[in-house]
């Protein structure tokens, strides 16, 4: 898991997940009634293709165990008292409410908001400027846009960065991709887009991408059927399929 993780991967290798890795993360679904695939790529699902069964079993648990979930609130500040405890505060902006509570152990998960990093860093945690992953690609080209909808189960792309001088091998991705309205998604641009995050932000998200349709056949037997295409079809339908492959 961890060769295969962007970035802080030395994190993943630590004492939590000698104890509790991605196996026992899924047994721990599927006890709570969770099915789960797995697909060719090693990408773990529910069988329902709904992220909803994972949040309702997540929620589902945490009730069981008695767990307070407060929705509408905003942490607004966290100290640490005389006794070594920390001291959240926490408001409420609908109406004028402000409570302090008391905890042993603080967990920031404050995802993209900038306010959790300045909890952390407050408290002495060194923090590396986020950048944006895990994100599609916009590609300016109307031809894809005539295309949105159409998906590929297996492509080989490669992002070529400027900030990269030889190939890195996380820059090629093989496996589903869907084409969008505004250029291109799926797993294997989702992946790209994490392996090259920095280097994307650092040349303001301007790359090349090279994208093999039918990376399982070799470039000559691609040649061969065009050609018992135009054997068997009229020149109008070699054509067609001719400007489509350049």
């Amino acid at each position: 898991m961890a060769r295969n993780y962007p970035r802080g991967y030395k994190e993943l290798r630590g004492s939590f997940f000698r104890t509790h890795g991605p196996q026992d993360t899924m047994h721990w679904f599927s006890d709570h009634g969770v099915e789960l695939k797995t697909e060719e790529d090693g990408r773990v699902f529910p069988v329902t293709d709904n992220s909803a069964s994972v949040v309702d079993c997540l929620l589902n648990e945490a009730r069981r165990l008695g767990v307070s979930l407060q929705a509408g609130k905003s942490v607004s500040g966290a100290s640490v008292d005389a006794n070594g405890k920390f001291v959240v505060k926490v408001e409420k902006r609908t109406i004028d409410f402000v409570d302090y509570i008391s905890a042993n152990y603080v967990l920031v998960a404050t995802g993209s908001s900038q306010q959790g990093y300045s909890f952390a860093a407050q408290h002495g945690h060194s923090i590396i400027p986020p950048v944006p992953s895990l994100f599609t690609f916009k590609i300016a080209d109307k031809r894809l846009a005539d295309l949105s909808g159409v998906s590929f189960t297996r492509v080989t792309a490669k992002l070529m960065l400027d900030g990269i001088q030889k190939s890195a091998p996380e820059l090629t991705q093989t496996g589903p991709m869907l084409v969008t309205h505004w250029g291109l998604s799926g797993p294997v641009v989702l992946r790209l887009s994490a392996w090259g995050a920095r280097e994307l932000y650092q040349d303001k998200y301007q790359a090349k991408l090279v994208v093999d349709f039918i990376p399982d056949i070799h470039i000559e037997d691609v040649k061969r059927i065009l050609f018992q295409h135009k054997d068997q079809h009229n020149i109008l339908f070699y054509l067609s399929c001719w400007g489509a492959l350049t």
